[in-house]
């Protein structure tokens, strides 16, 4: 029977996968109300981000080069 070599590099990279979301919104509890009320929050910040990027570069009105169909 052959043993699979893990690289450390694997372990690294599981053990962030793991530990980013916690980090990145904050906390995470047991509690998944919790859990879900930080998410909405960075998804509602991602979502607003996205459409002050698309006005500062005039993306957020309809181009004029566009025919309507």
């Amino acid at each position: 029977m052959t043993r699979q070599k893990i690289s450390l590099s694997t372990i690294l990279l599981f053990i962030t996968g793991v530990a980013v979301p916690g980090f990145v919104t904050g906390c995470f509890t047991a509690d998944t109300y919790h859990n879900k009320r930080h998410l909405d929050t960075m998804r509602k910040d991602m979502n607003a981000a996205h459409k002050d990027i698309d006005r500062v570069l005039g993306l957020d009105e309809p181009s004029p080069l566009v025919e309507e169909k």
